[in-house]
């Protein structure tokens, strides 16, 4: 069941992929209000932060499903 392109996706890939769609979403959709934050009214200014978190949320995506695997040492 489900789509079978994700059986076989580690998690950590899909990690990364989905942290870079959130990544260019926020950017893209922040650039145009951020200029002019002081001109905003108190809604606008929620919309950035909410892109703003949306941004820092891919960016621990991201970082996630880029790290290595720790090896487990044995002694």
């Amino acid at each position: 069941m489900g789509l079978p392109f994700l059986q076989h996706m580690e998690m950590k890939k899909l990690s990364a992929i989905i942290g870079i769609v959130l990544i260019l979403y926020s950017v893209i959709s922040t650039a145009q209000y951020a200029m002019h934050y002081s001109l905003l009214s108190e809604y606008g200014k929620g919309f950035v932060w909410g892109k703003l978190l949306i941004l820092s949320i891919g960016i621990a995506l991201l970082y996630f499903g880029l790290i290595p695997k720790k090896l487990s040492s044995k002694k």
